[in-house]
Formats: C-alpha cells, structure tokens, sequence
C-alpha cells in the first residue's frame, strides 16, 4: 500500500505546482499608481511661446527655427485630474501648473498665443514632473478660447 502512497502524493503535488503557475498575478493595488494612465482632461490655461514663459528657454532645435514649444501656463483643471507637476498632484481647481503642449500643429497654436484657452487631450510623459526643467506634456485632441485675460509678457 505505501508503494502507492509516494506516487500519488507526488503526482498531487506537481498537479498542484502546474495549477498554481498558470493563475495570472493579481491586479496592482490602489497604493501602486499607474505612472501612465491617464483619462481625457480639459485644461484651462494661457498658451504661450517657452521663450516667452520666465524661467524657461527655447531648445537648441527652436533656437535654429525647427518646431517650436507652447507652454500652457496659469492653468486649471476643468476636466479630468490634473498631472503630476513638481512632484505635487492637483484635482479640479488646482491652479499655477504648466504643461507642454504637443499633438496641434504649429500654425493653429499660433493663433491662440497670449490667449486663455481650454485644451483637451490626455497627459503624457507623467515621469517629467520628478525632473528639474521639465514638462508633463498634454497630447492634445482640441483647442478654443475662453473667456480671461493672460498677464503680459
């Protein structure tokens, strides 16, 4: 009888290995926060040119006349949860971040400098808020203005 007893408890035991390393982990918990998700947000702001924006300078590239950064500056959230910027996290109302704004071609930009607008779009490179001189950028989807003034230059 004990010849049997080795076998089987073995093969429960590897059957038990075998449907333990086929379970898919579990879910990250909520203390984990994912660095790059991020849902659609409407930011407010005024967009202005990076070399207009104190404390900031254009890139080598810009400086030769290729592409050019615009920088969302006096911003608040009107949709969605702010970025990470300087190491602090927003929500709705928070004001004073600035954001890198890509995904809208140079010329429509242009046309809404020293302006208050509201973007929408998705936050991007989340990492950037942890280093010195950079942006969260903000990929954005739209553009228009609102009402308010932007300070002068």
């Amino acid at each position: 009888m004990k010849q049997y007893l080795i076998p089987a408890t073995l093969a429960g035991a590897l059957a038990l290995t075998v449907s333990v390393a086929g379970q898919t982990p579990p879910p990250a918990s909520p203390s984990q926060p994912a660095a790059t998700a991020a849902g659609p947000v409407t930011v407010e702001g005024c967009l202005m040119r990076e070399n207009d924006v104190p404390g900031r300078k254009a890139n080598v590239a810009e400086k030769v006349g290729i592409g050019e950064d615009f920088i969302l500056t006096s911003t608040k959230m009107v949709k969605g949860m702010a970025a990470p910027s300087g190491g602090a996290v927003g929500t709705s109302g928070t004001t004073g971040a600035m954001y890198d704004v890509n995904g809208i071609d140079d010329e429509t930009l242009m046309k809404h400098i020293n302006r208050r607008v509201q973007v929408d779009g998705t936050f991007e490179k989340l990492e950037n808020a942890t280093k010195s001189g950079e942006l969260v950028e903000i990929k954005a989807t739209g553009i228009r203005p609102v009402a308010g003034e932007c300070a002068p230059k």
